[in-house]
Order: structure tokens, then C-alpha cells, then sequence
């Protein structure tokens, strides 16, 4: 019979220890951490944007005598900041090869602009912290969207968006519901205080996730688009010219995209080719010939060759409308409670639970349906643009059911039917966008993510800043009809490009093995 000795045990106890700070220390440098860590990074900036909305009138009216039309100022102000802040940081992420260091200085920003914000007693001041709040924003939304784009690239990006964008409406949504609690609890000083809390917990995880070393390197891209050529033919057109391009040299890495399942479309005939050229050095029999002199120039896909792709230039559209009708509640939902029902910024801030449940939903259920091909065969020749039409559609309706409600449990209904709406036309944007960057050799997510950010800050600086003054105007009912008509405007532009493909080539062209190519 053996008898454990003491120090067998701690030796035991050590080993354990040691294991699972091993197996933690392998969990940093993963994409499940890196996914975790950009969700949160966007759960606390949305959450921090979403904490003034109930009280915002309890300050801007009562305490310093403003107009409502400063609420749309101050909403506009933040969006002008991501402008700023998104492409900036997207250029310096993509150029250098660089995410967590952007990411950490975004939050470092993000969290003491917040804190400036709770504690300033003037407009001017109130102004400032939001213009810098926003700037600290578009750097973690770009980097952080790209970092996840990074490491999901290809197949599970839609999942993995889905996630993320889970993080997003909670942030978005939630922060409302929280600012209304903090505020009703401490007022201006309990709001600093929970910021610099989420703050030092956000930058924590992000100090301790390591750079993923799996990013896509920066390669040379071309897109050609092959009027009326099938797939098949178009990737041999391909293959010829690189063929012809590179002389005798063997080519290790050739990836056309051309595919069965490619779910992009070229503007002027549905088939959009997408091919990852020659490396920047070329690489023979494995080994790089960085010094070759016939080596091709490096060539970096800029914001300009994203926007003259169709699908990046209707995400966009999709964007501004989707979230723009997201943002619309935002300005004008606290005065309309306050003067309609005498609401609170507590009972406001409870309100708007029915948008975030129902978004958390959306974001991991439609996120699995964009990543399922036989969905998206399905759904062809509109693909994920499908989510978007219908969504935007249907949120039609359910904005304008907000406008007609006369009670607080019609208003609480209605608003939670537009929060799974907007979320099903929302949550394909993001994986669209990585997607197709992807096709294009994978060298621009964070500028296609600042692209997604700029659309983003336009409808959050035009709908926020144009309503207040609307709805002094013509009502609270009849300003949510302006906002159904935007996701119907919307809607029908999205559906123009793919409608005109399936008129010209019928819906058979886009199934089988030489299928063409689509949204």
C-alpha cells in the first residue's frame, strides 16, 4: 500500500496549475480569443455610446436650457468622430500588419473621453468629449472587425460576425437600459465610475490576447471582371495569364476564386473574378526569391478599389439605412416617452430591453444562416443581400407600428420586432464585406471595416441630427414613417443589381457545377 507523501501532492497540485496556465496561455493566441476579445471591444464601445440616451434630455433640456435639437448634435458629433478615427487607424492596421496595439490605444481613448463626458457641465464640453469619443470608437470598430476577418477568413465568417455583432446590440441596445439605471442611481458620477470599470476589464483581456500570427500577409490583388464567361473558362483565362505573366517559373501559391459557391457579383455581368496574384516575393519550390528583379510591384488595395466593387458600395447603402433606422429610436424615443407618458430615464432606459433581446437572438441565428450554402443556392441569385431586402423590409412595417402605438406595452412589442428585424438585414454586412475582401486577396479588412464604420457614422450623423428638428415639426408618429421610407429606399436599391441578374441570365444560371457567381 503507497502512501502519498506531502510533497507528491504539491508536486501533483503544481503540474495541475502549471497545465492550465499552459492551456490558457495557448488560449490567448487562438481565434475563440480573439473573437472574445473583439466582441467585448465592441460590447464597450456601444454600450459606452448607448449610456447617454436616457438622460441625455434630463441634461441637455432641464439642466442647461437647450433645445432638442442639441440631442441630434451630440449624436451627429460622435459619428463625425468615427469618420475621422476609422479610416485613419484602418491605414496605419493594414500597413503595418498591426490590431492589438490600435485596439488597446482606441480604449485607452475611449474610456477617459467617457469619463470627460460624465463629469462636463457645458455644451462645448459635452460636444468635445463626444467628438473624441467617437474618434476612439472607429479605431477599435475597424481593427477589431478586422482582426476577427484576420482569423475567420473564408468559411465561418459569417458565424463568427454573427457573434459579434450579438456584442454589438447588446452594447447598442443595452447601454440605454444601464444608462438609465446608473444614472437614476448616482447620476453623473456613477455613470464615470462604471465606465472606467468596463474600461480596466476591457483592457485587461486585451492586453493579454497575443497578435495573431496567422494574418493575412500583404499580397499584390487583381479583380477582372469576365463579361459573359463562365466560371470554368474564366479561371483558365486566369491561370493562362499568370502563367504567361510569371514565364517558366513554377508558382507555389495561385488562389483564383472563381467557384461554384463564390457568393459575388460583378455590376455589369454577375461574375466577378477575383484572384490572389504572384506574392510580393515570389516563392519557388518553397523557398522566396525576395530579390528577384522581375518580381511584381506591391500593390495595396486602397478605400477607393473597395467602394468601385458593388457589393462593398451596397453594404454601405445597407448600412447607413439599417443602422441610421436602428440609431433613429435613440434622439427621438426619450422626448417622445417623456412628453407622451412622463417616462423617466430609469423607465426609458428599461424600454429599450425590447430592442436588445430579440438583436442578441438575430445575430447568431442569421449568422448561421449566411454562412449555409444551400441557403444561400437557395437564395441565389441575391444570396446574403436576401437578409438584408427582407429585413429591411419588414422593419418597414414594424418602425411604423412604433409611430402608431398609443401605450407603453404597444410601444415595448413594437420595438422588439423591429430589434430582430433590423438585426436579420444587419448582421449580413459585416460578413459580406469580409468575405469579399477575401476574394480579393485578403489585404484590406480594416479599410473595408473603416468603410463599414464611415457608412455607419453617416447615418449617425445625418438621422440623428435631421429628426429632432422633424419631429418638433410633424410628430413622433410621422417622423417614424420618414424613417420606414429610408430602409424601403433601402431596400429596393440592394434589390436592383441582383434583380437585373436574374432577369438576364434566369435563375438556372446560378445552380450546378458551373454555376455564376453572386451576391
Amino acid at each position: 500500500m503507497s502512501i502519498s507523501t506531502p510533497s507528491a501532492n504539491n508536486d501533483g497540485g503544481g503540474s495541475a496549475i502549471k497545465r492550465m496556465f499552459h492551456k490558457c496561455n495557448e488560449f490567448r493566441s487562438t481565434p475563440a480569443a480573439v473573437l472574445i476579445v473583439s466582441t467585448m471591444a465592441v460590447f464597450s464601445d456601444t454600450v459606452v455610446y448607448g449610456l447617454i440616451v436616457p438622460f441625455l434630455p434630463d441634461i441637455l433640456q432641464n439642466k442647461l436650457g437647450m433645445s432638442s435639437s442639441a440631442n441630434g448634435i451630440l449624436f451627429g458629433t460622435f459619428g463625425l468622430g468615427v469618420l475621422i478615427g476609422a479610416p485613419i487607424s484602418a491605414y496605419i492596421s493594414d500597413r503595418w500588419n498591426m490590431r492589438k496595439w490600435p485596439m488597446v490605444i482606441g480604449l485607452v481613448g475611449l474610456g477617459a473621453t467617457s469619463v470627460l463626458f460624465a463629469l462636463a457641465d457645458a455644451f462645448w464640453e459635452l460636444v468635445v468629449a463626444r467628438l473624441a469619443q467617437g474618434i476612439s470608437s472607429g479605431i477599435t470598430w475597424a481593427v477589431g472587425l478586422a482582426m476577427i476577418a484576420d482569423v475567420y477568413s473564408g468559411e465561418g465568417i459569417g458565424k463568427a460576425m454573427g457573434v459579434a455583432f450579438s456584442g454589438f446590440t447588446i452594447g447598442y441596445l443595452g447601454g440605454p437600459v444601464l444608462g438609465g439605471v446608473i444614472y437614476g442611481a448616482g447620476g453623473n458620477h456613477a455613470i464615470a465610475i462604471f465606465v472606467g470599470a468596463i474600461a480596466v476589464v476591457d483592457l485587461v483581456f486585451r492586453l493579454l490576447l497575443v497578435e495573431p500570427k496567422n494574418m493575412q500577409p500583404v499580397q499584390s490583388s487583381r479583380a477582372s471582371s469576365l463579361a459573359g464567361v463562365d466560371p470554368t473558362q474564366a479561371e483558365k483565362q486566369i491561370q493562362s495569364t499568370i502563367s504567361a505573366e510569371a514565364g517558366s517559373m513554377p508558382i507555389a501559391e495561385v488562389s483564383p476564386s472563381i467557384t461554384a459557391d463564390n457568393e459575388i457579383g460583378d455590376m455589369n455581368s454577375g461574375v466577378q473574378a477575383h484572384i490572389t496574384c504572384l506574392p510580393a516575393a515570389r516563392r519557388i519550390g518553397g523557398a522566396t526569391d525576395a530579390n528577384s528583379a522581375d518580381a511584381p510591384l506591391e500593390r495595396r488595395t486602397t478605400m477607393w478599389d473597395l467602394l468601385k466593387e458593388w457589393p462593398i458600395l451596397a453594404c454601405c447603402l445597407a448600412t447607413i439605412t439599417v443602422t441610421g433606422a436602428s440609431g433613429s429610436f435613440e434622439p427621438t424615443l426619450p422626448i417622445h416617452m417623456a412628453e407622451e407618458y412622463g417616462s423617466s430615464p430609469a423607465i426609458i432606459g428599461v424600454v429599450f430591453i425590447a430592442l436588445v433581446v430579440p438583436s442578441m437572438i438575430t445575430g447568431i441565428l442569421v449568422g448561421r444562416f449566411t454562412d449555409d450554402e444551400r441557403v444561400l443556392n437557395y437564395l441565389a441569385p441575391y444570396g446574403r443581400f436576401a437578409f438584408m431586402i427582407i429585413g429591411s423590409l419588414l422593419a418597414a412595417i414594424a418602425v411604423a407600428c412604433v409611430g402608431a402605438t398609443r401605450n407603453i406595452a404597444g410601444l415595448v412589442v413594437s420595438l422588439a420586432v423591429v430589434g430582430f428585424l433590423c438585426g436579420t438585414a444587419a448582421v449580413p454586412i459585416m460578413s459580406t464585406m469580409g468575405v469579399h475582401v477575401y476574394r480579393m486577396g485578403g489585404d484590406a479588412y480594416a479599410k473595408v471595416y473603416a468603410l463599414f464604420n464611415i457608412a455607419y457614422s453617416i447615418g449617425v450623423i445625418v438621422i440623428p441630427t435631421v429628426l429632432p428638428p422633424v419631429m418638433n415639426a410633424v410628430g413622433f408618429a410621422a417622423t417614424m414613417g420618414v424613417v420606414s421610407a429610408l430602409l424601403v429606399f433601402g431596400a429596393i436599391v440592394l434589390a436592383i443589381q441582383p434583380t437585373r441578374m436574374l432577369r438576364k441570365y434566369g435563375r438556372s444560371a446560378f445552380i450546378g457545377e458551373n454555376a455564376r457567381t453572386f451576391l
